[in-house]
């Protein structure tokens, strides 16, 4: 099978298009034959070095959407042929994957493959930030940082889906603040600091909730806007530097700051990892969330996948198509 295979730590240049031994699933997994790789910028963390990777060398890669072809001892048959969502074993930048019991899912073949393809780590992490990092209640005003990227063009449908008053979406460009809009948001154009009292204007008051993968100077700001018994989740750290927050920003007003990876769900406690996902797929086979396709690529141009992310220029989800 051809996979992308990661043998050093660095840029895009390590995404090394490679013939691997295809391989049969051990007990408890099925093999994915891979229709659409989800590409995140957790992968390209993994390939910079900083994000939990199996050792060297590796293939890259979180979620999938394929059909699984082959089933290991302790599955039910009846899985063979099924079209699933996974988050796999292996690597997804590749023709074919493992995924284990309890991490894929099953969606409606009639969902188009790129919607599918985007679907696991968008709706996942947005479904587990509303409902285990916070709790998303009706009326709620919402802040979403990187509202135009995947997790952020997610995050303001679920929220709005879920009950949310307000959702606020911080964005680099105009032609970003234009998707906020599209998706029933309302865009806040900060290219940097500054975003704060835009933020509480474009809402009509402050954030009940507020999502930050970003840190660095706008978990500060955040603060400014989140109300008393408000909550800012944080997510990610996409800047590069940590937040800071004090401990006398948080007692006096009862508020709170969560973390939350659902990576770290998946790897210590998958078995919390079905309720995440089956309230959260079922907004998608419904219409309530359309994910929001930014491009497909070949998956011998994985590289190129990668450069478009780091770039921030990419709006919604990058996929790759093996």
């Amino acid at each position: 099978m051809q996979a992308i295979l990661v043998s050093a730590y660095g840029g895009p240049e390590q995404l090394v298009p490679t013939e691997l031994p295809d391989r049969e699933p051990s007990a408890g997994q099925v093999r994915i034959r891979n229709v659409r790789a989800s590409v995140n910028f957790a992968d390209l963390m993994a390939v910079s070095g900083n994000y939990p990777t199996p050792g060297m060398p590796f293939v890259p890669g979180i979620d999938t959407y394929g059909v699984v072809d082959a089933i290991g001892e302790g599955v039910d048959r009846s899985w063979l042929g099924k079209h699933v969502v996974a988050f796999v074993d292996d690597g997804g930048y590749a023709e074919s994957s493992m995924a284990t019991n309890g991490l894929f899912f099953e969606v409606p073949r009639e969902i188009d493959p790129d919607q599918a393809g985007a679907a696991p780590l968008l709706l996942g992490t947005c479904y587990g930030l509303f409902t285990r990092a916070a709790t998303l209640r009706s009326g709620d005003r919402v802040l979403v940082h990187a509202a135009a990227g995947g997790i952020g063009s997610t995050a303001v449908q679920m929220a709005l889906a879920m009950g949310a008053r307000t959702v606020v979406g911080v964005v680099s460009s105009q032609e970003k603040a234009g998707l906020v809009e599209e998706l029933g948001g309302r865009p806040v154009v900060a290219l940097g600091a500054g975003f704060a009292a835009d933020a509480r204007r474009a809402a009509g008051g402050d954030f009940q909730l507020i999502l930050n993968a970003e840190g660095g100077e706008s978990v500060a700001e955040d603060l400014e806007v989140l109300a008393p018994f408000g909550t800012l989740a944080v997510f990610g750290m996409a800047s590069g530097e940590p937040g800071v927050v004090h401990s006398n920003q948080l007692h006096p007003t009862s508020r709170t700051v969560a973390g939350f990876s659902f990576g770290l769900v998946r790897r210590s406690r998958p078995s919390e990892v079905a309720p995440i996902m089956e309230p959260a797929l079922a907004m998608l086979a419904d219409g309530r969330i359309r994910m929001v396709i930014d491009s497909v690529l070949p998956l011998a141009e994985a590289a190129q996948a990668h450069r478009r992310l780091a770039s921030r220029q990419s709006k919604g989800k990058i996929l790759l198509a093996p």
